[in-house]
Formats: structure tokens, C-alpha cells, sequence
């Protein structure tokens, strides 16, 4: 099974432990990112602390999964050619979620 990995504790993964890949998307931040998405997408707790992962503007892939408890959630991961094609391929494909807070 592939892996997505996270390096904190995210809510919006509703402690899912496993997710297909439905869609991905391209996007650029600033240009295709709201403040109601950004703050979705980058809000964590450590050790009870809320904080907030940065994302520098750019380029992005968004990946849409759906979680085996069925909550959809998404991420965004920087832009390259070579995740672009790894992840295109992998639409459909199901997900082992990997927390690896530091």
C-alpha cells in the first residue's frame, strides 16, 4: 500500500488511518488559495498548541482523499513534475496515513 505522510497531527484528518486518492488539482499560492482553504489545509495541534504549517507562494499539487471513516479531507504538497505524474497514476489508489510528528 502507498503512503501519505504528515508531520503533525492534523484535524482534518478526523484520525483516519487510510484514504483513496480521488482527485488532484493544481493550484498556486496565492492566486487559487482563500484564507478559509489555507487555514483548512495547514491547521494543526502539537502537544495542545493550534499552529499553522507555511506554505511559501508557488506552485502546488492538491490531493482530495477519502478517508475510510468516509470524511473527505485534502493537502497540498509542492509542485514537481515527478509527484504530479506519481500521484496522477495513483487516483484511485489507496493510502496508508502516516503521522510523524517531530
Amino acid at each position: 500500500m502507498k503512503v501519505i505522510r504528515f508531520s503533525h497531527c492534523y484535524p482534518k484528518l478526523q484520525g483516519q488511518s487510510k484514504a483513496k486518492l480521488i482527485w488532484i488539482e493544481l493550484i498556486k499560492l496565492p492566486d487559487d488559495m482563500n484564507i478559509a482553504l489555507l487555514q483548512y489545509d495547514t491547521v494543526y495541534f502539537s502537544d495542545g498548541v493550534k499552529g499553522y504549517y507555511t506554505l511559501a507562494p508557488g506552485n502546488y499539487i492538491q490531493l482530495v482523499f477519502l478517508g475510510n471513516l468516509g470524511i473527505p479531507f485534502c493537502t497540498i504538497r509542492p509542485y514537481s513534475k515527478h509527484k504530479y505524474m506519481y500521484y496522477a497514476k495513483s487516483i484511485d489508489d489507496d493510502f496508508e496515513i502516516i503521522v510523524e510528528e517531530k
